[in-house]
This record gives structure tokens, C-alpha cells and sequence, in this order.
């Protein structure tokens, strides 16, 4: 997938060696941005992930990638493609966005350019979300992206609502 992705506020672009400690600093090391997503990470666990995201991005054409304000350049959050629970063979829709930057729009806005590559570039038939019940926001934000409520699959290690799109 041709990346960076550009929306009018945000740059979609693959993880670098270096985005690491701020993306620890703005996501992984907070445990509220974390609570629905396994929780907070060892600085460590949050270099491996960026490494393990950026190696899916050469292998498949897709991961999570980071996603920064244009403006400023800084990131406020990571949203991609990856294999549903890890192991495929859905494609599933993800992202997460630190604190400071949630209710601004950026999930909507990110997922939108995410999903238009992932039918378009890569041909995908179909994309799926899962997100926790108690996670409500997330849930507002896949039914604006057009996501329609699919059953419960488990996930992540959780039975979780379980959300599919097709292509248009």
C-alpha cells in the first residue's frame, strides 16, 4: 500500500526505528489510552511492537501504522490493517489514539483513508473491527465509517462485538 496516507489533518505513514519512545509517551505508557487494548506497555514491549508493525507493513503491504498530525507534525496515534486476531484470515480494522487527542475525529478521519486503500489498493473484499462493550466511543466510530454489528466473536483474548464492512 503506497503510504504516507494523507488526510486534511493527518499523515498514515509505517513505524521507523525512532517513533517508539513518543508513540510509549502519547499511547502505549498511558493506561487509560490502553484500557480497552490490553493495557499499558513496558517502554521495551512498545520498541518490539513498533518493530513487529513495521516488519508486517514490508511482509503484507499492511500493519499499524503511525499516524501524526500534519500540522505539527507530532503523532497522537497509531490506526491500519492487520490479520484479525493476529492470525487472519479477516483483515481488521484498528487504531488507538492517545488521550489528548481523542474526541477531535481522528479515528473517523483515519479510518476512512485506511479503509478507502484497503478495497481499493489491496482488493479487499471485506474488513472487520472488534472493539469492547464498554468501549462506546470506538462503537460510534465504526458505525460512522459504515460498519454494520456482526455477532461476537472472540478476540484478543475477549468475546467482544464483532463488526463487518464490505466493499462498496
Amino acid at each position: 500500500m503506497p503510504l504516507p496516507l494523507l488526510t486534511p489533518r493527518l499523515a498514515i505513514r509505517p513505524y521507523d526505528p525512532d517513533d517508539h519512545e513518543q508513540m510509549h509517551e502519547v499511547l502505549y505508557g498511558d493506561p487509560e489510552a490502553m484500557r480497552f487494548i490490553g493495557g499499558p506497555l513496558h517502554p521495551d514491549e512498545t520498541a518490539r511492537t513498533a518493530r513487529k508493525y513495521a516488519e508486517m507493513h514490508v511482509r503484507t503491504g499492511y500493519a499499524c501504522w503511525v499516524v501524526e498530525e500534519r500540522e505539527t507534525g507530532f503523532i497522537v496515534g497509531e490506526a491500519g490493517l492487520q490479520p484479525f486476531d493476529g492470525e487472519g484470515p479477516d483483515v481488521e480494522l484498528g487504531y488507538a489514539f492517545g488521550q489528548a487527542h481523542w474526541g477531535r475525529g481522528f479515528a473517523t478521519e483515519a479510518g476512512q483513508a485506511i479503509l478507502a486503500e484497503g478495497f481499493e489498493t489491496l482488493g479487499l473484499p471485506q474488513i472487520v473491527a472488534v472493539t469492547r462493550d464498554e468501549n462506546t466511543a470506538s462503537q460510534h466510530v465504526l458505525a460512522k465509517l459504515g460498519f454494520v454489528p456482526a455477532g461476537r466473536r472472540t478476540a484478543w483474548g475477549h468475546d467482544q462485538p464483532y463488526f463487518i464492512l464490505n466493499r462498496p
